[in-house]
C-alpha cells in the first residue's frame, strides 16, 4: 500500500483539478456566493410564509403552511451549514500560500 511516497517503481504525480481553465479557488468562491444567496433566499421565503401563516383563517391551510415552514427551516439549516463551511474553505484558499499552490494563471 502506497501513501503517496515515491518508490522505485511508482511515481507520485500531483493531482490536477479536472477543469484546466478555472481554478479551485474560483469554484469555491462561486459556491460560497451561491450557498449564501440560497440561504438568504430561503430566509426571505420564510418571512413571506410566516406572513401567510399569520393571515391563514382555515385549519387546513394553517396545517399546510406549517408543513411548508418545516421544509423551509430544513433548507435554511442545510444552507446555513453549507455557507459557513464553504466560507471557511474560501478564507483558507485565499491565503497567499494557497493562492500560489492552487491558482491557475490569471484566474483567482
Amino acid at each position: 500500500m502506497s501513501l503517496g511516497v515515491k518508490t522505485k517503481n511508482m511515481e507520485n504525480k500531483k493531482p490536477e483539478f479536472a477543469y484546466q481553465d478555472i481554478s479551485v479557488i474560483s469554484v469555491v468562491s462561486e459556491l460560497h456566493n451561491y450557498f449564501r444567496d440560497l440561504h438568504s433566499y430561503y430566509q426571505i421565503a420564510k418571512g413571506n410564509l410566516l406572513g401567510r401563516l399569520e393571515a391563514a383563517q382555515e385549519k387546513a391551510e394553517n396545517q399546510q403552511l406549517k408543513q411548508e415552514l418545516e421544509e423551509l427551516n430544513k433548507k435554511i439549516a442545510y444552507f446555513h451549514v453549507l455557507n459557513n463551511s464553504i466560507s471557511t474553505v474560501d478564507v483558507v484558499l485565499h491565503t497567499p500560500d494557497m493562492i500560489s499552490e492552487l491558482a491557475t494563471p490569471s484566474k483567482v
